[in-house]
């Protein structure tokens, strides 16, 4: 009996394809002087990081036989929508609020979404949001949104 090609080898392969046109693009960004961080350095790390888990993904789907007896999971739940929703508002309020504001309220919303709990959303919010706001702006120079706090 021959076997059928896995949707999640194909999904794979066209991933971790796009990745790597991302990469090489990203790769040819020319480095601007005085910058610690070139126009590059995010899109490598965002397409290195598609090749890598499409290549993992498309490994995984030819390996790991389909079980035609499980259902397969809804492709959007409620939670899905949800966080999508977060994510919007979250771009749409960060030039008004700024990143300290709006990252809070978003990491906060997401820990809530994942069932996290009250107390660890309200602990781990703004110190997530701080720590990525150092990194951005005191590691890495990348200005962020100010806001409110302008």
């Amino acid at each position: 009996m021959r076997r059928s090609i896995p949707i999640d080898s194909v999904l794979g392969v066209l991933f971790a394809l796009g990745g790597a046109a991302i990469l090489q693009q990203a790769l040819t960004m020319q480095s601007l002087p005085g910058m610690n961080v070139g126009p590059g350095f995010f899109p490598s790390i965002v397409g290195g990081g598609m090749a890598l888990l499409g290549i993992a993904l498309a490994v995984q789907g030819w390996l790991v036989p389909d079980d035609p007896e499980e259902e397969a999971p809804p492709l959007a739940t409620w939670f899905a929508v949800w966080i999508v929703m977060a994510i919007a508002a979250a771009i749409f309020a960060m030039p008004m609020l700024g990143f300290l504001i709006a990252g809070t309220i978003f990491s906060f919303a997401i820990v809530m979404l994942s069932r996290g709990g009250l107390v660890p959303a309200l602990i781990f919010s703004p110190i997530a949001t701080a720590s990525v706001y150092f990194l951005f702006t005191l590691v890495l120079r990348v200005p962020l949104p100010r806001g409110l706090l302008g």
